[in-house]
């Protein structure tokens, strides 16, 4: 076992170098190394600088959630897991399918984790500066943060403060050198492990605002996580202190009538945007290579968002008046779908928490700002609008739903923890096309809410225990 654990950490080292020698000359950033056992300051900086970190693989959470739908040919496709995980099977995952989801995500950790074991032993060189060897020790720590809020969120429950201690999350690995094979950590302790790293992070003097560029973290996408770490836990009076810190670093909000706007083809397509505080997206060749096509919205997302709103009209497009809209694919074979921290994302963290403690003017205002730059000018003049105490939380987390669909699981994780709330659950149901007929049903709370492990990953790990359907 010590032997194979000890080829895997190799193996993965040396991907990871691999990987990043794919960087986009558009990053202006120095080329990686050849070194597969990376040591000094420099060879780290250079892990950070792949944008494979950037390029995520989390659309089946997407797919679970309740802002798409499928076509009645892609419903009688051939069996695969992403149909499997639209329809919240039993199971999801075939005997020899490969959790890409999973697998990625630890082995970006992975490479977050050869930094922090090894950096303070690096040898002194003109590049090991206390500035330097500090910002990749926080950029690190950023990132391994990013990641496993997503896993535990994808793989355990949602943050409840009276069963989290024992609820099932995912295996915390914080070494690269351990051959160990860990079992679940409580969701309690993975969301401390996360809050630890983003605290750590942003508590550097060095740290800027933002990166470099858009594939690395700054101080205002520690707070960003920091704040929606904290909105998902509950803690609404820390959730909102970090909302607050993000946007007095950054507050600008992008146009979506200007020409600015580009919608997203390419992780390049981020560059320039000043709403991106980290760089994020996931670039889903599978489902369409089972679908032949990309993705329809469902009939309560486009009823949510309305034709007249920019984030449904510039992102879908509908062949005739005949055809249902469907996602604006990138190409011919791919969709392109957008992961990214942004200030949008806050400044709804920060309008919930103000609705939940009851200042709903102020809640009001945020949304007002927002809206002012996602609708049509015409359509925002004539929105006649009054928020009240009864209303204003809706409206906050219509607004999230606009803003954040297909966005990483962010809906789904949404789903979870507002299910817990009576004025909030929903049953979800999955019908034929433009039918009644009802394929599949999800109650709130269900247990296929959550990800189930592959068979594949369970094997790799027999310490992991699945979760149940």
């Amino acid at each position: 076992m010590t032997m194979y654990k000890n080829a895997l950490f190799f193996l993965l080292v040396t991907c990871s170098l691999l990987a990043v020698q794919g960087c986009n000359k558009f990053l202006d950033i120095s080329p990686p190394t050849s070194n597969v056992n990376p040591t000094t300051v420099k060879d780290f900086q250079e892990m950070l600088n792949g944008d494979s970190l950037s390029k995520c693989h989390f659309f089946l959470l997407d797919v679970m959630s309740d802002d798409l739908q499928y076509s009645d040919a892609q419903t009688t496709t051939s069996s695969n897991y992403y149909l499997r995980g639209y329809l919240w099977g039993d199971p999801i995952w075939n005997p020899s399918d490969d959790d890409v989801m999973y697998n990625s995500t630890y082995s970006r950790i992975l490479q977050m984790n050869i930094i922090t074991d090894r950096i303070n032993a690096a040898p002194a060189d003109a590049y090991n500066t206390p500035e330097n060897k500090s910002l990749v020790l926080s950029q690190a720590l950023i990132n391994r943060a990013f990641y496993y809020l997503q896993l535990v969120n994808a793989y355990g429950s949602a943050y409840d403060p009276g069963t989290s201690l024992t609820d099932p999350g995912v295996p915390l690995v914080l070494s690269a050198s351990g051959n160990s094979l860990p079992p679940r950590a409580s969701v309690a302790r993975v969301y401390d492990q996360v809050i630890a790293d983003l605290k750590a992070a942003v508590n550097n003097p060095y740290l800027k605002s933002k990166g470099s560029d858009v594939i690395h973290p700054g101080k205002s996408s520690g707070y960003a996580l920091l704040a929606r770490a904290y909105l998902y836990q509950g803690d609404y009076v820390a959730a909102l202190n970090y909302a607050d810190s993000t946007l007095a670093l950054e507050s600008t909000v992008l146009n979506y009538n200007s020409s600015s706007y580009k919608n997203l083809t390419q992780l390049p397509d981020l560059v320039g945007n000043p709403e991106i505080l980290l760089g994020r997206i996931t670039v889903d060749l599978e489902f369409y290579a089972f679908n032949k096509a990309t993705v329809l919205p469902s009939t309560t997302l486009t009823s949510t968002l309305t034709t007249s709103d920019l984030r449904y009209s510039k992102r879908f497009v509908a062949p005739s008046r005949f055809q249902p809209a469907v996602y604006t694919a990138a190409s011919g074979n791919s969709m392109v779908l957008d992961n990214s921290i942004g200030v949008p994302e806050v400044m709804l963290i920060k309008a919930e928490c103000l609705a939940r403690m009851g200042s709903f003017a102020q809640a009001a205002a945020l949304i007002t700002t927002l809206r002012q730059n996602r609708l049509t000018t015409s359509a925002f003049a004539a929105e006649k609008r009054t928020y009240t105490a009864d209303n204003t939380l809706g409206y906050v987390l219509d607004e999230r739903r606009r803003e954040l669909y297909y966005h990483g699981g962010l809906r789904l994780f949404d789903l979870k923890r507002l299910n817990k709330e009576a004025a909030f659950k929903k049953d979800i149901t999955r019908t034929k096309y433009n039918s009644t007929i009802v394929l599949a049903t999800l109650p709130a709370g269900s247990g296929r809410y959550l990800v189930p492990f592959s068979p594949t990953v369970i094997a790799a790990n027999p310490n992991i225990t699945q979760n149940p359907r």
